[in-house]
């Protein structure tokens, strides 16, 4: 993945400038434009095209916020092309929220226009039609249902944004799920600010330019940007002259990078360009530091009210619920603290980097954010004695860091750390409907995480504890007529029973064989979920149940025919392409064992068993064995991963093994009845 890294005002990648005019006329549609067989034809099986897709931003100075702000302005024409396509009437305008204001959208204007035999008729869509949906994390969007969208519609839409935020300076993203025949950013910065720009995409800019000229500025001495901080009110006015960077990117016909099998979240990939402020310099002041050095970026969060302030907030409430706690044992302490926190405290559902609220008014509540009820549980285990620090982490969902470089804004989650003697960290989330020291949710299995505190700055990695431990033992009787009845019994260890416990928390017991059912036919009786259990530092639970699966097996005259590996066999490769731009991502690192006990009919013989079958490619293998034993067929299977990544380069390889873990699971058991 091409990675290119710099900063404003210091280090540009410059190109010629090229004169380009928009690719489309806003608010003005031909019927030529509306030739849907012309796009259908120039992109094949695509649900919807982008015409178009352009941004301008700029920063002013407002008096009223007495700020600099960016305002951003957007305009974008696109193509329904077949009826997969008709979710992109669906729009949203995401914006950000703080306690001392909110982004303002501004100039809103939308239109979907349709050909009507030989005539141009266009819906207006008015701001007031949208509304609003809440996001999480100080981040919400004001979403509009178009009407009159169908095959063949061209939808357009048009709108500014203005933002006291700098913090939160629009990224930009130029490639899409779906082809973009035209994306352009424009950006204007004055030299006051400083940004660190990062473009990951797997394709060049066609455009990359930059200009500076001399411009003036009238603004307030005392301007403070950021996270819900408090800003200056007072000071004298200035006049000043100050060079202004001019940019400007752009692509033209990137084709849309589609989702392929196991893929942690195609954002991750689609080419963008992403900004990060790293300092503030205005004339007779010093140089505001947010992300020159991750120790800036440490000082800025311990020191911001929603993050540091609120850990020091806690340190009441939590020394007020120590007195519960009467043991001496430090990891009894942790498991105490971790119950503690969950059972007072009910997740939100509201994944956060920052409180909301006071650590009082969410212990009185009982309901708070992922940061909220994490920071809390810092402050407990601080409380008793433990040494423990706020994680910040990025879920899956919000998508991996850019790079490695101090960020602050990229985080969405907080998790807590704690350190015993002699033992490695612990990581700890008391968000979980069933939480354990040493386990986070799937949803944060997404790299690395950092440590925010004045003595301790550093990487944590996230996927540490992550072994999926999973054993599925049948014991089962076939019949003459291919029926099958019997018992199983699965048993999850480790991160497996945790993430089955997380599951079963919205889902019945049944839902854990739907899979099973679902491939099989099967009808399933008498099933129990045994307690789970947590000794040696082995979490481990199971569940046992009945089954009849009615003519499961083939039956060809006197021949019983069942696949070799029955109901567990891998029958199709997922990994169709031959090449793969970018990483296969599994969910967790897997260990599966397989145990079948088949009782054959009385009067059956056995007229072919398979031979064992084995693989290993690098951290995956398998292996398949088939004995006989008076009167029955026992069958043992392996499949274990033990990485969850595959990198592009490693990708035909990869593959390859995995055509034959399919081949070697392609043989069948052939028994003749007498």
């Amino acid at each position: 993945m091409k990675i290119i890294l710099f900063i404003s005002l210091f280090v540009f990648f410059i190109s010629e400038l090229t004169a380009s005019t928009p690719p489309f006329d806003f608010g003005s549609v031909s019927q030529e434009e509306l030739d849907l067989e012309y796009f259908r034809n120039k992109f094949p099986d695509e649900p919807a095209v982008i015409i178009g897709d352009i941004a301008d931003c700029k920063f002013n100075f407002n008096n009223d916020s007495r700020r600099f702000q960016f305002v951003f302005e957007r305009h974008t024409r696109f193509m329904i092309l077949r009826e997969e396509g008709l979710s992109y009437g669906d729009y949203s305008i995401p914006f950000y929220v703080s306690d001392i204001g909110q982004e303002n959208i501004r100039r809103f204007r939308a239109y979907v226009h349709n050909l009507d035999g030989d005539r141009v008729r266009t819906t207006r869509i008015r701001p007031r039609e949208g509304f609003e949906n809440d996001l999480g994390n100080n981040w919400k969007e004001l979403v509009f249902a178009f009407p009159n969208v169908r095959v063949g519609s061209i939808i357009e839409v048009r709108y500014e944004l203005n933002s006291d935020f700098l913090f939160h300076l629009r990224n930009w993203r130029f490639q899409h799920r779906i082809p973009i025949m035209h994306s352009e950013y424009n950006l204007n910065i004055p030299s006051f600010f400083n940004y660190l720009a990062r473009f990951k995409g797997f394709f060049d800019l066609d455009v990359n330019e930059r200009r500076s000229s001399l411009q003036t500025f009238r603004y307030e001495r005392q301007v403070s940007i950021g996270y819900g901080s408090q800003t200056g009110t007072g000071g004298q006015t200035y006049n000043i002259s100050a060079y202004s960077t001019q940019f400007r990117w752009a692509v033209r016909n990137l084709e849309g990078l589609r989702v392929e099998p196991y893929t942690d979240n195609i954002n991750n990939y689609l080419g963008t360009m992403f900004f990060e402020m790293v300092s503030e310099e205005f004339p007779d002041q010093p140089t505001v530091h947010y992300t020159t050095t991750w120790e800036d970026a440490a000082n800025y969060m311990l020191n911001h009210r929603n993050f540091g302030g609120y850990l020091e907030d806690a340190v009441a409430v939590t020394r007020s619920l120590v007195s519960g706690n009467d043991s001496d044992d430090k990891r009894e302490k942790v498991e105490w603290a971790l119950k503690t926190i969950h059972e007072r405290i009910r997740w939100n559902r509201n994944a956060s980097f920052f409180a909301g609220n006071s650590p009082d008014m969410v212990l009185a509540d009982g309901s708070g954010n992922s940061a909220e009820i994490n920071l809390l549980l810092v402050s407990l285990l601080r409380s008793l004695g433990l040494e423990a620090y706020p994680v910040a982490a990025s879920t899956v969902r919000n998508g991996r860091l850019f790079s490695e470089e101090p960020t602050i804004n990229q985080w969405n989650y907080v998790v807590a750390q704690v350190r015993l003697p002699g033992e490695e960290p612990l990581l700890l989330d008391a968000t979980t409907a069933f939480p354990y020291a040493g386990y986070l949710p799937q949803r944060l299995i997404n790299g690395r995480g950092r440590v925010f505190d004045r003595q301790v700055n550093e990487w944590v990695n996230l996927e540490n504890n992550i072994s999926f431990d999973f054993h599925k033992a049948y014991e089962m009787e076939i019949d003459s007529k291919g029926n099958l009845d019997g018992t199983l019994i699965y048993t999850w260890k480790d991160f497996g029973a945790y993430s089955i416990l997380q599951e079963l928390s919205t889902a019945d017991n049944d839902r854990i064989l739907e899979e099973f059912t679902k491939e099989t036919g099967a009808r399933i009786t008498d099933i129990k979920l045994g307690q789970p259990t947590h000794e040696n530092d082995t979490l481990q639970l199971s569940l046992t149940a009945t089954f009849h699966i009615p003519s499961y097996a083939q039956v060809l005259g006197d021949e019983i025919i069942i696949p070799g590996f029955l109901f567990e066999a891998r029958r199709e490769n997922p990994f169709t392409r031959e090449e793969r731009l970018y990483p296969v991502v599994f969910p967790y690192n897997a260990s599966y064992t397989y145990d079948f006990l088949l009782k054959l009919p009385e009067n059956a013989n056995i007229d072919h068993l398979p031979r064992p079958r084995s693989g290993r490619w690098g951290s995956f293998s398998h292996r398949f064995n088939f004995s006989e034993e008076a009167g029955a067929i026992l069958i043992n299977g392996f499949v274990e991963n033990r990485t969850r990544v595959v990198n592009e380069p490693q990708y035909r390889n990869f593959r390859n093994y995995m055509i034959r873990l399919v081949e070697n699971n392609s043989d069948h058991i052939v028994i003749s009845l007498k």
